[in-house]
């Protein structure tokens, strides 16, 4: 199933391995526009996941179910960073294709490998989500959009993405925040062999110890002074770390 995809190209004579961003939870292309702006030397292409923005519905929302979709957009030898959702549907895409996927970034990740707290928080979200109707649904997601800033770089980019993020269907926010507390992260992540950059915020879902205890080989950092949509507030942070990552491991 084809997905939606804006693609720009790299700078002239550009050899760098291309970047596949991935946005999440009931967005689109546009959350990834900040990363895509940070690097305007490279190949990028931000693609819509099934049943978000301008990519088809599907009968299936599971992690598994999008890395495949995202796989065949994807070109070899690509660099794939994932935000939140994205950034599970990432780390599943270099377990399906090991050999296609060059390197993950990985966003403040929805839980792959969650504390206690963050499990609690996303199967309490999951019976929350379950008992509203659409237009409820609708204003959670409002709500729930402007408490992951702090205080973002362009409020008006902010503006933006809660529209999208209001206008998912009732049955994909549903569905796909299953899919999200039933992906076995761990099992996936420890099977990720592609070097690997975790990037997170002050209060992660997933703690940077518990992420190396399930693969030694994970880079991790951490941002100040960000919420959730980190990329809309810090990518001042966020690039630095993503460029030495690239550069230690020739990406």
């Amino acid at each position: 199933m084809s997905l939606f995809i804006t693609e720009r190209a790299g700078a002239p004579g550009d050899a760098a391995h291309p970047l596949v961003l991935i946005h999440g939870w009931c967005c689109d292309h546009s959350a990834m526009k900040p990363v895509a702006d940070a690097f305007p030397e490279r190949r990028v292409l931000c693609l819509d996941l099934l049943g978000h923005g301008r990519s088809p519905a599907s009968s299936s929302y599971t992690i598994e179910t999008q890395a495949a979709a995202v796989l065949q957009a994807a070109p070899e030898g690509a660099i794939l960073v994932g935000h939140s959702m994205g950034a599970q549907i990432a780390v599943e895409a270099a377990v399906q294709a090991p050999d296609k996927v060059a390197g993950l970034v990985l966003l403040d990740p929805a839980p792959i490998v969650p504390h206690d707290s963050a499990k609690a928080y996303t199967e309490d979200m999951r019976r929350h989500i379950d008992r509203l109707d659409p237009g409820q649904l609708a204003d959670m997601l409002e709500v729930f959009g402007r408490r992951q800033i702090v205080k973002a770089a362009d409020q008006t980019a902010i503006e933006a993405l809660i529209e999208v993020m209001t206008r998912t269907p009732a049955a994909v926010v549903r569905a796909c925040w299953d899919a999200v507390c039933d992906w076995d992260g761990p099992t996936a992540f420890a099977r990720v062999t592609c070097p690997t950059l975790a990037i997170v915020i002050e209060k992660p879902l997933n703690r940077p110890i518990n992420l190396a205890r399930v693969n030694p080989k994970v880079t991790t950092g951490q941002v100040a002074g960000a919420g959730h949509m980190l990329q809309f507030e810090v990518m001042d942070q966020v690039a630095p770390m993503m460029r030495r990552f690239f550069l230690l491991n020739r990406l």
